[in-house]
């Protein structure tokens, strides 16, 4: 039996896996019992379980209805010649604060494994002074489906409050007759919640479709959410929108990035080198590229020409931000031929830039117009004039804002790295390990993680990246001619979500 050193987890904890040939698999699904006692107080709660044994160690993670909980440090191991066992410690974050309840704490379980009953059992004590058992069961494809009964064509993750209202107007039919979900039907289980719909298009349902937020942002709660949906759904394909940072030597701000594959750019190993990333990435399907490559920025809503004033500032914000604006990719979308000339001449005119050599700068009236803007125009747009371009997402586990990882990327191997955020990775994922061979990500840019971030355009890098995957899945349905991707009959694919 050989020990892997401690290593850092994805989601920041600590594990400690074993090589034991003879140690029983207990990576997996688990429906969970909790039997609780604090002080005189007693109860039962149902929760379930998501145990995950990869390279770099063991990790449990646990959903009930009011709270969740992330692995702190696991050690799965035998007592001597007795029954497996997994040490487990724990962070408890619960969903509401109550009048006993301070906010998060921390837990220590002893589990045992036993195989006659395929079960984990043992203990458990918190640092809010309860006490209790956990008592876990394996589930099997078959007990999801006697579960729930419910499949769907689509499930739709988001990561944030925002990003989930944004997807969930993008495909609400605004009209009775419009395209879109007409109804939504709210799904709650002891351990997560969704919204189910049929998507129709032209007065038929085209798909179905499931829409989930984790309790909380990051690769933990996201994917947890994810797996439980995915494995309990089944669906067909696996997506997600949102907003990102972009890489600011190929995207301006509001432009949409569809990942053409993703990975955890902070996986990997510390020694006294330095870092050494372990990247395993995960790509998108080739014919979900090219269909990809055909959409239009232009037959979005949220799609518009700037205003000469938006032209004019979008000249001036770069400069601030220390870019050139006449060697970004974005100016031909905001100048048409002929324009920029007349733009830089009427900056200059106000005092607002001048020209030296062959570059331009920001003069102090200039910079205090900037500043000004940026405190007092808080509203987003509603329209830009925004790109789709297709590339890699990097996902990390800690919100940026050095403006330096964009370098640290491109040593770290991967040049061409158009986005960055913090869920991407993990839906990759999720879709490798159940099996959903068709899964994309599509976010849009709400800044460059740099120090001078701000959320002004996080409204509209949802709303834009919601448009852009709802136009993607209409096209992938309806490119059927019996609106079924993989060549059923429609009556089959369109479970019902409504019982």
């Amino acid at each position: 039996m050989t020990r892997r050193p401690l290593s850092p987890n994805t989601n920041g904890s600590v594990v400690l896996a074993l090589d034991d040939a003879d140690l029983p698999d207990i990576a997996g699904r688990w429906s969970m019992d909790i039997t609780w006692q604090r002080g005189e107080k007693t109860g039962d709660v149902k929760a379930a379980a998501i145990i995950r044994e990869e390279s770099n160690g063991i990790s449990m993670e646990v959903q009930s209805k009011n709270s969740d909980s992330r692995t702190i440090f696991a050690r799965y191991g035998r007592e001597g010649f007795g029954s497996p066992v997994l040490h487990y410690l724990y962070e408890v974050e619960p969903k509401f604060l109550e009048v006993n309840n301070d906010g998060p704490y921390k837990g220590a379980a002893i589990l045992r494994f036993y195989e006659d009953g395929n079960e984990l059992r043992g203990n458990y004590w918190t640092s809010q002074l309860s006490k209790g058992h956990f008592r876990l069961r394996r589930r099997t494809q078959a007990d999801s489906e006697v579960t729930t009964g419910e499949r769907t064509d689509v499930l739709l993750i988001t990561a944030i409050e925002e990003e989930f209202v944004a997807a969930k107007v993008a495909f609400t039919a605004l009209m009775p007759d419009d395209d879109g979900v007409r109804e939504w039907n709210l799904r709650e289980d002891s351990s997560s919640s969704h919204f189910a719909g049929t998507f129709f298009s032209g007065g038929e349902p085209l798909f179905t479709l499931a829409l989930a937020k984790p309790t909380r942002m990051g690769a933990n709660r996201t994917g947890t959410l994810a797996m439980m949906l995915a494995e309990r759904l089944r669906p067909k394909y696996l997506v997600m929108c949102g907003v990102c940072a972009g890489n600011p030597a190929d995207l301006a701000l509001g432009d949409v990035v569809v990942s053409e594959m993703t990975y955890q750019y902070d996986e990997g190993k510390v020694d006294q080198h330095g870092f050494t990333g372990d990247h395993r990435q995960s790509p998108v399907s080739f014919d979900w590229l090219r269909a990809a490559d055909a959409l239009s920025a232009e037959a979005m809503p949220s799609y518009g020409r700037p205003t000469d004033a938006d032209a004019r500032f979008w000249i001036m914000e770069l400069l601030h931000g220390g870019s050139d604006p006449k060697r970004h990719p974005a100016r031909r979308r905001y100048f048409e031929p002929g324009e920029w000339r007349a733009a830089v001449e009427a900056l200059e005119a106000d005092g607002l830039v001048v020209v030296e050599g062959d570059a331009l700068r920001l003069t102090g009236k200039g910079e205090n117009e900037v500043r000004r803007s940026i405190l007092m125009d808080v509203d987003p747009p509603t329209q830009l004039p925004f790109a789709i371009k297709r590339g890699p997402i990097a996902s990390g586990n800690v919100v940026v804002k050095d403006g330096l990882t964009w370098e640290m990327l491109a040593r770290m191997g991967v040049r061409s790295v158009l986005g960055l955020e913090m869920e991407a990775a993990v839906m990759g994922e999720v879709a490798r390990s159940t099996g959903i061979e068709r899964w994309i990500v599509i976010k849009g840019v709400m800044d460059h993680a740099d120090p001078k971030k701000d959320d002004r355009f996080k409204p509209f890098a949802a709303r834009a990246s919601a448009e852009v995957l709802r136009a993607f899945l209409i096209g992938r349905f309806s490119a059927s001619s019996d609106h079924s991707a993989d060549g059923r009959d429609a009556s089959a694919s369109l479970v019902s979500t409504s019982e």
